[in-house]
C-alpha cells in the first residue's frame, strides 16, 4: 500500500483550515431542537493540486429520534488554480438514541435465549477472529499504528463496491487486532432521506444501535461487547479511501503494546551488551 494511510476517522493529510463558522437555533420542546454546522476548507495535494471543500450539516432532535442531513460541496483545482469540477454530496438518516431506542434489541436478544450466539456475533469481523493467530509472509509495519504489523488479505465474502482489505495483527504472536475494509469510491454517496445500508446491516450483524460520533461527518461506531467496536466512516475517510470500515480489540490493542515493549527492551538489552563487548575488544588491544 506504500506510504497510504487509512483511518478509521476522517482525515485529509495536510489540510489547511480556512474557516469554522457555527449557529444554532432551537424551538420549543415539542417541536424539538436543531444544531446547523458549516466548514470550509482546503487540502494541498502531493502534486500541487488542491480540493476546496464546503460542508454545512444540521442535527435536528426530536423525543428520542435525531435526524441528520449533511450538504458537501467539493472543488477540486489544480496546480496553476483552474477549477476542475464542482461536485455536491447530500445524505439524510434519522435514528433512535436514549434507553428507548435501545431496548428493542436488548429484548429481542433475550427472547432467543442464546447467549453463545451473541458471543459468537462479536468475535469477529469479516471472517477473521479478534485473537486468532493470522498466518501471513508479507506483515509490514505502519506508521499510524506503531504496535501493530499490517498484511492484506482477502474475505471469503467480499462486501459490494470495496477494493482492499487490511488486517492488523500483535508484532510478535500475530494474533488478529484490526480489520479494515476500504472503498476508494463512496458506497452509495447520495444516499437521502433513508439510513445508509451498511449503517443498518452493522446494526443487523452485531445487534446494537449505532452511536454518531461527529455532528458534521458521516461517522459512526457500534459497541458489539467485550471490549470489542465497530467504526464506519461513510465517506471523506482518508486520502486514498472514501469509505472505510474497521472492527477492533481492545484488549488486544493492550496486548500488542506490551509486546513492543518487550521487543523495545530485548532491542535495548541487545545494544547495551554488543557495546560492552566492543568496548572490552577495544580495552584488551591497547
Amino acid at each position: 500500500m506504500g506510504n497510504k494511510k487509512i483511518l478509521a476517522v476522517c482525515t485529509a493529510g495536510a489540510v489547511l483550515a480556512m474557516g469554522l463558522m457555527s449557529a444554532c437555533g432551537k424551538s420549543d420542546e415539542k417541536s424539538g431542537s436543531a444544531a446547523k454546522t458549516s466548514e470550509a476548507s482546503v487540502v494541498t495535494n502531493d502534486n500541487g493540486s488542491v480540493a476546496r471543500t464546503y460542508t454545512e450539516s444540521t442535527v435536528t432532535t426530536n423525543g428520542n429520534m435525531v435526524t441528520e442531513r449533511r450538504r458537501e460541496t467539493r472543488t477540486p483545482l489544480d496546480a496553476d488554480g483552474n477549477m476542475l469540477e464542482s461536485s455536491t454530496s447530500e445524505y439524510t438518516q434519522s435514528y433512535p438514541v436514549g434507553e428507548e431506542g435501545m431496548s428493542c434489541f436488548a429484548t429481542r436478544v433475550e427472547e432467543k435465549g442464546d447467549e453463545s450466539a451473541g458471543a459468537r456475533k462479536e468475535d469477529g469481523f469479516l471472517g477473521l477472529k479478534f485473537g486468532e493467530v493470522f498466518a501471513s509472509t508479507n506483515f509490514v509495519a505502519d506508521a499510524d499504528e506503531p504496535t501493530l504489523l499490517r498484511a492484506a488479505f482477502t474475505p471469503k465474502k467480499a462486501l459490494a463496491g470495496f477494493d482492499d482489505y487490511y488486517v492488523y495483527v500483535t508484532p510478535t504472536t500475530h494474533k488478529v487486532v484490526k480489520v479494515y475494509a476500504c472503498a476508494k469510491e463512496a458506497i452509495e454517496p447520495n444516499t437521502s432521506w433513508r439510513r445508509h445500508y451498511l449503517i443498518e446491516a452493522l446494526e443487523k450483524r452485531y445487534n446494537t444501535w449505532a452511536r454518531p460520533r461527529s455532528w458534521c461527518r458521516p461517522i459512526y461506531t457500534f459497541a458489539v461487547g467485550s471490549g470489542r467496536f465497530v467504526t464506519a466512516c461513510l465517506y471523506g475517510a482518508s486520502r486514498d479511501y472514501e469509505t472505510v470500515l474497521v472492527a477492533w480489540d481492545d484488549a488486544l490493542l493492550t496486548t500488542a503494546a506490551d509486546e513492543t515493549e518487550a521487543i523495545r527492551l530485548e532491542a535495548r538489552k541487545n545494544a547495551v551488551e554488543k557495546r560492552k563487548a566492543r568496548i572490552d575488544d577495544a580495552a584488551s588491544a591497547f
